[in-house]
């Protein structure tokens, strides 16, 4: 449909029928035959603002108000999700390739005596599945330490995916320390045979442990929070079993080889692996995270 345009008659000017401008309904300008066509000129701008204006759902008034976008923060459990898959894998190779050995270790960690038999011999003699186990004791058990951390004591001075090989290494240099030690005092007692059975007993128990703790971490990574508080203090309990059973087996290794007062070979336990592992514990809650 096409309207006839009219002409500007606001000064008392009589319409020219000369100059004549038709408009369709989409809003072109055309010109009839013989008629002088003059351009309409419309703002884009003009027409922008005045639907914007008409517009009641939009205020365009009032001064802009602007806000900061800050990056949001997720704590998804991404990485100790494939933290958890790699410890579960370097579980099950080591199962897969070092069958008897994974075998021979708890038959000889349930026996009530712990003697030089065949399958002792069998495990000191395999000193390779004897390093990865060490290996994987220290990442479990240090994982196990991290998770707790987080759960008790969120990190205040560092990241909490930094604090992870910082509680693996922790947890291997302890016990590297600890068997150079060791080693020192069988060399300057001259009592070899004892300390490298003491020696023995304790990496046992330590490899018992990293496998038993592999439960542990998944409950505790992935379950309730509700039910966190309960699955760490069943491991917690768990763990006293079995240091418990280190100590048993330890003694009785020791008695048979020179007199020893069991008075004195708790204040030994107590002094030299639990003080210093609660004052560690003090000093990195206070000070370093």
């Amino acid at each position: 449909m096409c309207a006839q345009l009219p002409s500007d008659t606001s000064k008392g000017k009589t319409a020219d029928t000369s100059s004549v401008l038709l408009k369709d309904s989409a809003g072109m300008v055309h010109n009839s035959p013989g008629v002088v066509v003059k351009p309409v000129l419309e703002s884009y701008f003009s027409v922008v603002d005045s639907l914007l204006s008409s517009n009641k759902l939009i205020n365009t008034k009032d001064p802009a108000v602007f806000f900061i976008i800050e990056k949001r923060k997720t704590k998804g459990k991404e990485f100790i999700f494939y933290a958890v898959c790699i410890i579960v894998l370097i579980l099950g190779i080591f199962r897969t390739f070092y069958s008897s050995y994974f075998d021979n270790l708890f038959r000889v960690f349930f026996n009530t005596s712990i003697r030089q038999n065949q399958l002792t011999d069998q495990l000191l003699q395999s000193t390779l599945p004897s390093l990865i186990l060490n290996v994987f004791f220290a990442i479990s058990s240090g994982f196990y330490v991290w998770l707790v951390f987080e759960h008790y004591h969120t990190p205040r001075l560092i990241e909490n995916q930094v604090l992870l090989p910082f509680c693996i290494l922790g947890v291997g240099t302890l016990y590297f320390l600890k068997y150079v030690i060791l080693k020192f005092i069988g060399w300057m007692t001259g009592m070899h045979r004892a300390t490298d059975n003491y020696i023995f007993v304790i990496f046992l128990v330590n490899k018992i442990v990293g496998i038993a703790l592999v439960p542990f971490i998944i409950l505790i990574a992935f379950g309730m929070p509700v039910a966190i508080n309960l699955l760490i203090i069943s491991s917690v309990l768990l763990l006293g079993l079995f240091f418990l059973s280190r100590y048993l087996k330890s003694y009785g290794l020791l008695e048979n080889r020179f007199s020893l007062d069991p008075l004195h070979f708790i204040i030994y336990i107590i002094a030299i692996e639990r003080v210093p592992l609660l004052l560690i514990y003090k000093i990195l809650v206070d000070y370093v995270i």
